[in-house]
């Protein structure tokens, strides 16, 4: 199993991701910083990567797999 996860989160009214400690910052929408944290994902070339929105309603949903566009 994969330890990369981007995490993608909203603080202090501006949107980011981070991954192993890293942050990205800022995004203006939520969408910017999926897009952005999907890109870094892919980039990462984990088989086992993982994009993940924690909204501020502290619900977290996986939003993109790099298994799942490999296998599509």
């Amino acid at each position: 199993m994969s330890e990369s996860h981007f995490i993608v989160y909203l603080r202090d009214g501006c949107w980011q991701h981070t991954n192993r400690g890293s942050v990205s910052a800022p995004f203006k929408t939520r969408e910017a910083a999926i897009e952005s944290a999907i890109d870094d994902a892919r980039n990462s070339n984990d088989q086992g990567a993982e994009v993940i929105v924690q909204d501020p309603e502290t619900t977290a949903e996986t939003v993109w797999r790099s298994a799942d566009e490999s296998s599509a």
